[in-house]
């Protein structure tokens, strides 16, 4: 057994075509078609994936939320489950569990991609604190332990662990700030060797730190209209990333959202796109990733229950 000591979506990010890096963490559907751009989003519902920060500024908020994403290049499944926060005082602790396994050779767009398909299953068990130090302001951390195995390798069973920390700042008006640094702690990879047995490696995780705004319209009554804005910087990365994100609401229970990824020193461009609908207290949402442009197709729905 390899332990390690010690972010939606598996890639393969190594030269070699039978490599990849399985995801450290998932996004929520909302914030995924939004092009990740809502470390800052004070006012929607608060993701520990994206920002653990956001969580101690979410009025009472309590829900239940799942996520399953499927990578159409490596064919690799990820599913997450929420759990409401626990609030006492300033405090607020945030449960999520993850499995990623193989998916089925009948899902729809299987196979469009050149990525090798691991057959691994890993199980992660996650855990968010955020303190808020006023209504306007809270830093948060989200440490997270995960345990790989490869189907066809018995040898092959891996430990995991990493985490990230945020702040957001949200002070009165429509405008709210925030900030991550991400790559505390190492990636797990995978290597499909010449035998064809699946091998499970360690790699230092990619260390990223962003920075990001979100505005409301109108803020007190019911929102119309939400937009963010993020730069991300890659460590041991060439150029900038700059992302932007937008939700439209036009009635109550229907959201429009779209985002865009650009990297200009590495001339890469990736749109999402997304559709959100309300029905009482169930939210469903839906994004795509639909461009082949980077290697990375996927798409991902999520269900999201108010308590």
């Amino acid at each position: 057994m390899l332990f390690c000591q010690n972010q939606a979506m598996a890639q393969s990010e190594n030269s070699d075509d039978n490599k990849g890096v399985l995801p450290s963490q998932m996004v929520d559907t909302r914030s995924l078609s939004m092009a990740n751009t809502t470390i800052a989003d004070a006012y929607g519902s608060p993701s520990i994936g994206i920002n653990a920060a956001l969580s101690g500024l979410s009025d009472g908020q309590m829900f239940i939320q799942y996520n399953s994403n499927h990578n159409w290049g490596n064919n690799l499944m990820h599913h997450d489950l929420t759990l409401p926060t626990l609030s006492h005082g300033l405090h607020h602790i945030t449960t999520r569990f993850g499995f990623i396994h193989r998916g089925f050779d009948f899902l729809p767009f299987t196979n469009t991609g050149s990525l090798p398909e691991p057959d691994i299953r890993t199980y992660r068990a996650e855990l968010a604190y955020a303190i808020a130090f006023s209504e306007n302001f809270s830093l948060g951390a989200l440490q997270s332990i995960s345990y790989t195995t490869a189907h066809d390798n018995a040898d092959a069973r891996y430990w995991n662990y990493f985490a990230d920390i945020g702040l957001v700042y949200a002070p009165d008006g429509p405008i709210s700030y925030g900030l991550v640094f991400r790559g505390l702690g190492n990636d797990t990879y995978y290597d499909i060797i010449e035998t064809g047995l699946t091998t499970l490696g360690s790699q230092l995780a990619r260390q990223r730190l962003e920075i990001g705004i979100t505005f409301h319209y109108p803020l007190r009554d019911r929102t119309y209209l939400s937009m963010s804005f993020a730069n991300e910087k890659r460590f041991g990365e060439e150029g900038l990333w700059y992302k932007a994100g937008v939700e439209i609401i036009p009635v109550s229970y229907i959201y429009v959202r779209g985002g865009v990824m650009v990297n200009f020193d590495q001339r890469t461009f990736q749109p999402r796109m997304g559709l959100g609908t309300k029905a009482g207290m169930f939210r469903f949402d839906y994004m795509i990733a639909p461009t082949h442009l980077t290697g990375n197709q996927f798409h991902q729905i999520g269900l999201t229950i108010q308590l």
